[in-house]
């Protein structure tokens, strides 16, 4: 078994979408699934994934921080019936690769991670998806390590939900079936070309960000909401609410993660003062904040 590399005091703003927060005590590359149980029976420990949808402060993250490597990204197609055809994905492969692949061999059904920077482990945990769908529509099982080691999930076991894939605490995915399909190949292969071209015209992919700080309400728009309350533009340092999308928090060049998380609260709060709404947090945040900013009232930390 290959040693296990660690990156001491490793900065995440080297490796966080947004450019922000501290140093890492342990950052752990997994190569093997049989290095999971023991290292997460640390007393502290988080997986990274792709750093694309993580705040954490800039003190840094205490623990064990594990990123999976290359042995959790494989792709192996299980069962093909001419109609049905259920591939097993590694949870550390990129979304975009997986579009890729899938791509390269006519298969659909997986639309809903395009444009979605994670990987498929961190799709599965927050139900990542767009309005081309979920991806919880089209999972099958979920294979996850706790400290007792490797088990399979079935999809009706988990409390799948919107943003929420229902994994339990605790657990790391290790790799995921998905039931996908050859009809309507070509149809989706359009649908994602225009969602693309739409979300590129739309939002701010030219500056660090996390995507979609807050989940959308029913019936409603965070983007909008937030927008409604005067907040497009607004800055705290070098962070800011986007000028061309407001549901996201920009990092202009040097911003730091209490910039950002400065912009969460002041979003959160004025939409609920101005609007009754609350909104609910979709990016995920770690460490320790003062305490006037996180956790949100009644949003969960």
């Amino acid at each position: 078994m290959p040693e296990v590399k660690v990156l001491v005091n490793e900065p995440l703003s080297r490796h966080g979408f947004w450019r922000v927060g501290g140093p890492l005590d342990e950052l752990v590359l997994v190569e093997a699934i049989d290095e999971l149980p023991g290292l997460i029976a640390a007393e502290a420990w988080q997986v990274l994934g792709n750093g694309s949808n993580l705040l954490a402060p800039d003190e840094g993250l205490r623990g064990r921080t594990l990123r999976l490597g290359d042995a959790f990204r494989g792709l192996e197609l299980l069962s093909d019936d001419g109609e049905q055809i259920e591939v097993g994905v590694g949870a550390g492969m990129l979304n975009a690769v997986l579009l890729r692949r899938l791509g390269r061999l006519g298969l659909a059904g997986a639309a809903s991670l395009a444009g979605v920077p994670g990987t498929v482990g961190g799709a599965v945990v927050m139900n990542a998806g767009t309005t081309l769908g979920e991806i919880g529509d089209v999972v099958r099982w979920v294979d996850l390590c706790d400290r007792d080691g490797v088990r399979r999930v079935g999809r009706s076991e988990l409390q799948v939900r919107y943003r929420e894939g229902g994994v339990p605490e605790g657990a790391v995915v290790v790799s995921v079936g998905l039931g996908l399909s050859r009809r309507g190949f070509q149809e989706e292969q359009e649908r994602i070309v225009h969602h693309l071209a739409r979300r590129k015209a739309t939002q701010p992919l030219d500056l660090p960000s996390c995507g979609s700080v807050f989940r959308n309400p029913p019936g409603s728009a965070a983007g909008r909401l937030i927008e409604s309350v005067g907040l497009r533009g607004h800055r705290i340092g070098d962070a800011a609410i986007s000028e061309r999308h407001a549901n996201f928090i920009v990092n202009l060049g040097s911003a730091r993660a209490i910039d950002v998380m400065r912009c969460i609260h002041l979003g959160y709060t004025t939409v609920l003062r101005e609007t009754g709404v609350r909104l609910e947090p979709e990016v995920r945040v770690l460490g320790r904040w003062p305490a006037e900013l996180w956790p949100l009232p009644a949003a969960g930390a």
